[in-house]
């Protein structure tokens, strides 16, 4: 009988699941589906999104692993799309970025769903939700720039959960947000088109992580800096440490800054305790042994937080969590032995007379907006 009463329970959850799929345009928050980009159609109706390597064979009225990738009616749309789940006005330390513009506020929104698996996920209630689990709003992607002006901000973060998988909503912002001369942000888990750890804890494989390094390195203009959060017992080796230390100075040379960042147990991981502090001080040790110039501790008070002159050791930027207490760089270079420092320190760029001025008017549809 109780195996009769769990089959039935089973058969009712999974008829409300085809209920729930089947009224997909419900789950939309903005008034329309918006199409997605990166996928192709095949047969039977099916859409392969090739967004992330993932690539995801998704039959009619289902939805990707990430949640708010789905396909109506043979044709892929974003769920995520003008719809943040979170935003939030941040010091932009607290990403972390040590080499980008410091001490200065950044506009940081997320969506739900998440195309990793993260036992360990600190933002879990947003990525490992669907579009209609969270409380989100309607805003156009040409809104945020004018919203993170208005809020003091020199840039924009797509953050919380992983914004490549809404990545149509994060171009037509990066878009909007060039035309005022805004900068953007992606904290990213680089999961875009040994092992054991990134298979079993986060559900992913390594190597394309360590591609998309390599794409940034030496095919973009872009800035970016590496975190390692430092999972007692899973990650936390020595000798893993160095080999992080290693593969960085090899293939991205020492100048990339590297963070080191304290876990707390949450999500699905909650048998393993905190990070020692001890622990970070020893993997940054390691790195700095290795080669590497710029090794920075997280989620932790700690001197480890300062930047320094790889050259003649001047301190450059006292921080003390995510606050800026003192920045003596000077045009990019230590003022001492006027090394070049690495980064991107200069605010917006003086403005030109092409870009955009920042709007006057207000926008009362978004008053609501908690920040």
């Amino acid at each position: 009988m109780r195996s009769c009463a769990r089959v039935s329970q089973r058969v009712i959850l999974a008829r409300e699941r085809e209920d729930r799929m089947g009224e997909l345009k419900i789950l939309q928050k903005t008034e329309k589906l918006h199409e997605a980009r990166w996928w192709e159609a095949e047969e039977g109706g099916r859409a392969h999104c090739y967004l992330c390597p993932r690539h995801c064979h998704i039959r009619p009225g289902q939805a990707g692993f990430c949640f708010i990738r789905v396909n109506e009616g043979g044709k892929l749309y974003s769920l995520g799309y003008g719809s943040p789940a979170a935003l939030q006005v941040d010091p932009i330390e607290k990403k972390p970025l040590s080499h980008f513009l410091p001490g200065t506020r950044v506009f940081s929104l997320g969506t739900a769903g998440c195309n990793m698996g993260c036992f360990f996920c600190q933002n879990w209630d947003i990525s490992k939700s669907r579009a209609d689990q969270v409380r989100s709003q309607a805003i156009a992607p040409e809104d945020i720039p004018v919203l993170a002006m208005q809020q003091g901000c020199d840039s924009i973060a797509f953050t919380y959960n992983e914004p490549t998988i809404w990545g149509e909503y994060v171009v037509d912002i990066c878009a909007a947000a060039k035309e005022y001369g805004l900068k953007t942000v992606m904290v990213s888990n680089g999961y875009v088109t040994r092992e054991a750890f990134y298979g079993k804890i986060t559900l992913t494989h390594l190597q394309p992580v360590l591609d998309t390094l390599q794409w940034l390195k030496y095919e973009t203009n872009v800035w970016f800096e590496i975190t390692n959060l430092m999972i007692p017992t899973l990650n936390d080796d020595a000798e893993e440490t160095r080999r992080l230390a290693d593969w960085i100075l090899k293939h991205l040379g020492p100048d990339v800054p590297l963070h080191f960042t304290a876990f707390h147990p949450d999500f699905k991981l909650q048998d393993k305790p905190r990070t020692p502090p001890e622990t970070l001080h020893r993997a940054r040790a390691i790195a700095l042994e290795a080669g590497l110039h710029y090794v920075y501790e997280g989620n932790i008070f700690s001197d480890a937080a300062n930047t320094l002159c790889p050259g003649c050791g001047a301190l450059l930027i006292r921080r003390s969590w995510h606050s800026v207490l003192e920045n003596h760089i000077r045009e990019g270079a230590c003022p001492r032995c006027k090394l070049t420092i690495p980064g991107v320190w200069s605010k917006a760029e003086t403005r030109r007379a092409d870009l955009q001025p920042v709007p006057s008017r207000t926008y009362p549809k978004y008053n609501r907006i908690e920040l």
